[in-house]
């Protein structure tokens, strides 16, 4: 009798493909298969093909087509999903409600006429919201409630956490200048490259300009990793991590890592949430926090808020510099927090001043703050073997001392200050307490400046960007001194002394002028128009108008091109930037310098960006205590723009216009 034959084992069952999976999806499924659910919002890509969109996600389609499967719940038109939306809305508003009554009932009588002010001023219900956010905190919460919100903070940021990391090929080009890790300064992230590159960028590009925090204290208490120290804290590592962002090398990645915010917002929204919680208004880390927030808002055009913050921070440091205070602060701090606490307040002090009365002089109102008590730390004299490097550039470092730049920085700013204090007037001082012989004093003492400039900060050969910026500033008042002699009465004086005075003022008026082209002019070939520093701005807005008065001769549409060119690129990184480039745009076509079709093709990118930027979250709606989710796609721009254009495209696109053609009826628009 043969043997009994057993049927051969089956092989398990091999996973279907896609495609496979579709194809015998015509196939009568089991009654044990899971039913197919009803879905009223279809991924963006299967709307697009118009085709069938299943639950899943990524769904069958799209796994199959190798396409991006993005489902944005704000488009689900189910009533009860747009019914919780509206309910979510509404009890942010309800919330709100409390939170001002409780602000205006209880706050600081100083802080509330703020309030009332920001309110009169007609300001956005988001930019009172986030005003109330950083003056009014709330109490200490329990710690259940701090650890709950902690939880759902974490909720919502950790599903792009890990997504938010330096591009592979970056790790291989970039060596960060600084490395340090990201935990525990940071939640956004996890990737300590892209930390150490942000902070990198920004001790290279913005904090000549700002010293806010002394480097020399600050990057050690970071690498040291104790986020409770007196010197370097999460909320203040944030707020320069979003800073930093403005020079952040690749723009589409930092624009990618949420769907609701960019890459800056998430630290600024994180950063304030951490300053809240700290409650420590007085301490030297806060202060440096409100003052790169205020710069922050500067940047993103939210000039009020930007103004309220900054005036916050001046208050702050008013209070923590009044005799004994600070010294009580250090007793309490070991001997190097100490040292560190002092040198960090001197740096705070001294930046802050710079700001504000930058802000007061471009606005020629009177002086907010008076020049810190504290001496600026002297001049190397040609000691100091300090360099600055171009990070990420592969470039030779060039000789850069950062303690003779803060030095001449700060004693220029003193002039500045002397010329709010005693050109500058209310509506109530006379006119008459401004004479020629006292803006020629003030001229006087920005020659006497410029005159005693050491080595390391005169313009020899190429210089950092920074070095181009401060020459930029002095070359910024002399213009604004030239124009408060042409706007002075003449009744009373001589008429000879008038014919020689006058034509040396319009010499010096468009003298400076031309400086501040030839300095940005220089700052774009040696380092390129993505790292134009943003304190070039003002001197650029300043100089356009000088230029713009006459563009008859050669070089000064040669200046004009040049300043138009920087203030094309500042305005990829600045609201602000861009702002005064549409008022640029207007005076261009009121005054009929350019025909009607050649200004629309020049500012055609503009244009395109602002569109965009409309359709785009605005940085006034991000709050710590709501998070929106409908984030409409922006029209795409139908030319490339990239932040890293190179210079000369740039030249090619303004040269191929011509100034000085009057607009016929047959090319406006």
């Amino acid at each position: 009798m043969p043997p009994k034959q057993h049927p051969r084992p089956l092989a398990p069952a091999v996973p279907l493909t896609p495609t496979q999976a579709s194809s015998t999806s015509s196939l009568p499924s089991s009654s044990t298969s899971r039913p197919r659910r009803n879905i009223t919002t279809a991924c963006r890509a299967c709307r697009k093909r118009r085709s069938k969109c299943d639950d899943s996600t990524p769904c069958s389609q799209c796994i199959a087509k190798q396409t991006e499967c993005v489902r944005d719940q704000a488009e689900d038109g189910r009533k009860k999903v747009a019914w919780k939306r509206k309910v979510e809305e509404l009890e942010a508003d309800q919330q709100f409600f409390p939170r001002l009554m409780e602000a205006i009932r209880n706050g600081d009588t100083t802080q509330v006429d703020k309030l009332i002010a920001l309110i009169r001023d007609s300001a956005s219900h988001e930019e009172i919201v986030d005003f109330i956010e950083v003056n009014f905190p709330q109490p200490e919460s329990t710690a259940e409630d701090e650890e709950g919100r902690s939880r759902a903070s974490t909720g919502q940021q950790s599903p792009s956490s890990h997504q938010i990391r330096l591009r592979k090929s970056s790790r291989n080009h970039f060596h960060p200048l600084v490395s340090v890790t990201a935990k525990p300064w940071t939640t956004v992230t996890d990737d300590d490259d892209l930390v150490s590159h942000l902070i990198s960028l920004w001790f290279t590009w913005r904090h000549w300009c700002y010293p806010f925090v002394d480097r020399e204290t600050f990057i050690p208490a970071m690498e040291a990793g104790n986020a409770q120290g007196a010197i370097c804290t999460p909320y203040l590592v944030n707020m320069i991590l979003a800073d930093a962002c403005f020079d952040y090398d690749y723009a589409e990645e930092s624009t990618n890592y949420s769907p609701q915010k960019p890459l800056r917002d998430l630290f600024y929204a994180e950063g304030k949430r951490l300053a809240d919680r700290a409650k420590k208004t007085g301490s030297i880390p806060a202060i440096q926090f409100l003052a790169i927030q205020s710069m922050y808002l500067d940047t993103m055009g939210v000039e009020k808020l930007s103004l309220s913050v900054m005036h916050d921070a001046v208050y702050r440091l008013q209070r923590l510099d009044k005799p004994g205070r600070l010294e009580k602060l250090q007793s309490q701090l070991t001997e190097d927090e100490a040292l560190a606490a002092g040198q960090g307040f001197v740096h705070a002090a001294w930046a802050t001043f710079m700001a504000v009365t930058r802000a007061t002089f471009s606005l020629r109102s009177i002086p907010v703050m008076e020049p810190p008590r504290r001496e600026l730390p002297a001049p190397c004299q040609g000691d100091s073997k300090q360099f600055w490097l171009p990070y990420p550039r592969k470039s030779p470092p060039i000789l850069s001392h950062a303690q003779c730049h803060m030095y001449y920085h700060g004693r220029l700013f003193e002039i500045f200050y002397n010329i709010n204090k005693t050109v500058f007037f209310t509506a109530g001082k006379p006119t008459s307490s401004v004479s020629r012989d006292l803006l020629e004093d003030q001229h006087r003492e920005l020659a006497l400046w410029h005159d005693d400039l050491i080595d390391c900060v005169q313009l020899v050969g190429i210089n950092a960007p920074h070095t181009y910026s401060l020459h930029a500033q002095y070359h910024w008042a002399v213009i604004v001194l030239a124009e408060l002699n042409f706007t002075m009465p003449i009744e009373d004086e001589d008429d000879s002394t008038l014919a020689l005075l006058i034509p040396v003022i319009h010499m010096q008026h468009m003298t400076a002028a031309l400086e501040i082209a030839e300095l940005v002019y220089r700052q774009c070939r040696a380092w390129g128009v993505e790292h134009i520093p943003f304190s070039f701005l003002q001197p650029i807005d300043a100089a356009l108008a000088a230029v713009m008065s006459d563009l008859e001769p050669i070089e000064h549409k040669a200046a004009f091109m040049k300043l138009a060119i920087s203030l094309h690129s500042l305005s990829r990184r600045s609201v602000s930037a861009e702002s005064l480039l549409r008022m640029l745009q207007l005076k261009l076509r009121q005054r009929q310098l350019m025909t009607s079709k050649d200004i629309k093709e020049m500012f055609r990118e503009t244009n395109e960006l602002w569109e965009a930027r409309v359709f785009a979250a605005k940085l006034e709606g991000v709050v710590a205590s709501r998070t929106d989710t409908f984030n409409p796609e922006p029209p795409k721009p139908t030319t490339a723009i990239t932040q890293d254009e190179p210079y000369e495209m740039l030249i090619e696109k303004w040269n191929h216009f011509s100034l000085g053609a009057t607009s016929s009826t047959s090319s406006s628009n």
